[in-house]
């Protein structure tokens, strides 16, 4: 633990406050964006998808049918990738508010410079 005065600890805590509210903010923005991501990508799909089928090529008629699959195959693997993605900002943000705590609740300074997995992964 570091050894630091009570004032230090006092600036240290509002810090530390300071940078969870940022933190819960980011992390609310994700979740938000994140339902919002499934709801459009969810509707988009199944729209595209009925209307082809239905309006333009009726499925009797569909010389190409393997390829709407390859189609809707790739389309669930971007939602995947996505979904992912938001998954993984969210547990850097946990990683992020924890280090957080042991840097600015309890002194540790070694924690402001952990490189994590999550970390890495995002700025790839």
């Amino acid at each position: 633990m570091g050894h630091r005065t009570e004032e230090e600890r006092q600036v240290a805590s509002e810090l530390h406050r300071i940078y969870l509210d940022e933190l819960h903010k980011r992390q609310l923005l994700n979740s938000d964006n994140y339902d919002k991501a499934i709801l459009t990508l969810s509707s988009s799909g199944l729209a595209i998808s009925l209307t082809f089928i239905k309006d333009i090529v009726p499925l009797s008629q569909a010389e190409f049918l393997w390829l709407i699959k390859f189609g809707w195959i790739f389309f669930l693997i971007s939602i995947v990738i996505s979904l992912l993605a938001y998954i993984t900002s969210n547990k850097a943000i946990d990683v992020e508010m924890d280090k957080a705590e042991r840097f600015y609740d309890n002194g540790n300074e070694a924690a402001r410079f952990e490189k994590t997995t999550f970390l890495l992964l995002i700025s790839i």
